[in-house]
């Protein structure tokens, strides 16, 4: 166990199974992940905080659990074939704390259900949907696999390999055996008899209404993690340059100056997290242009403005504990209610307000400005 990151060799798929799965790495990114834990209610190395029992009992009805693990791969799997993307079933065990040193984390094996996830829509953000789950789920890493090339482990919570760390795990060689994750008959993933690659569309019509409202609830709480839980390093200081933050905006607009309003809110595209979070009306900006989005580039003119950091509140560091005094106690920050208040609190000492979603840091300002175009690169 002491050179993990050179074992992807011990990953060993039954017959039946393994000449898909060799030929599902080879046509498309592909991922293994779970959101089984070994101690379910150890949250110290979590970067993000899951609801309590008690809290999603009321929240759901769906009662208590050392059933935790089974009700969370249930959200898991709900959430990834909503996306569009292939979901196996496989059985493994992995060394959950592995390398610590601390008596009241030892190293652990955990038998888990897992599963193997096929990109079959080539979607872009595949492998940050992976990441935010392993982060949602507090699991130490999960496995990604890029089409074609070597699997690495990415970190996603603060014990082995680390929080956003990466470990090269070579490239998938079915039949073979290592030393990491080999417990079991020295097969750590192995295929259940006849299991077939599931799809959304493969779902019966009330399953699959089920599996979108758990969906809903997992995707609201990824959005939760990223605005609240600052797991993006760069805070609003990050952007102040002499007192100023620039924002970016895409328009189509062939203008030397555009007002930008936020009464036309909804009536641009925006991100369904963006839609479905609050109806206040606010205009939406980059941070960073690095992390502008092709679609929302294509075809638009660039335009940007300078606003004094001290009228953004920002929602990462909440220096004016707005954010833990909305928070329900139970419900966390609901679509439309917890959120609106929020932003509705913010609007009454500021004009914006600074927050990172799963990929990129915002600013949403809440009164009409001016930009100017800027000459694209």
């Amino acid at each position: 166990m002491n050179k993990p990151h050179k074992n992807w060799k011990e990953f060993l798929i039954n017959e039946a199974g393994l000449s898909k799965i060799r030929q599902d790495m080879s046509d498309y990114d592909t991922a293994f992940i779970t959101a089984f834990r070994g101690d379910i209610n150890d949250k110290s190395m979590c970067v993000y905080t899951p609801p309590s029992e008690e809290e999603l009992s009321e929240r759901d009805k769906m009662g208590k659990r050392g059933k935790s693990n089974k009700r969370n791969n249930k959200e898991l799997s709900a959430f990834l074939l909503s996306q569009g993307y292939g979901v196996k079933n496989i059985q493994g065990s992995y060394i959950e704390n592995f390398g610590s040193i601390n008596p009241e984390k030892i190293p652990r094996e955990v038998k888990e259900a897992s599963f193997f996830v096929t990109n079959l829509k080539d979607d872009p953000h595949f492998f940050e949907e992976i990441i935010n789950l392993g982060k949602r789920y507090c699991q130490d890493s999960v496995i990604l696999v890029p089409k074609g090339e070597e699997g690495y482990l990415y970190g996603t919570n603060k014990t082995y390999p680390g929080l956003d760390q990466k470990e090269t795990v070579g490239k998938f060689a079915g039949g073979e055996t290592g030393e990491f994750m080999s417990r079991i008959g020295k097969r750590p993933f192995v295929m259940k008899e006849d299991e077939e690659t599931k799809t959304y569309e493969d779902l019966p019509g009330k399953q699959r209404q089920a599996a979108k409202l758990m969906a809903q609830r997992v995707d609201r709480e990824i959005n939760e993690m990223h605005m609240v839980y600052n797991l993006n390093e760069a805070d609003l200081p990050a952007y102040d340059n002499n007192g100023n933050v620039t924002l970016y905006h895409y328009a189509p607009v062939e203008a030397d100056e555009i007002e930008i309003d936020p009464s036309q809110f909804g009536k641009q595209r925006y991100s369904r997290r963006e839609k479905e979070k609050s109806t206040y009306p606010r205009s939406f900006f980059y941070a960073s242009l690095d992390q502008a989005e092709n679609q929302v580039k294509q075809g638009k003119s660039l335009f940007s403005l300078d606003i004094p950091t001290n009228k953004l509140y920002s929602i990462k560091s909440d220096p004016d504990g707005l954010v833990d005094s909305i928070r329900h106690p139970t419900y966390g920050f609901r679509n439309d209610i917890e959120w609106t208040e929020l932003f509705k609190a913010i609007h009454k000492d500021y004009l914006g307000a600074y927050y990172s979603t799963p990929s990129m840091d915002l600013v949403v300002l809440f009164e009409p400005v001016t930009a100017n175009k800027m000459e694209q690169e």
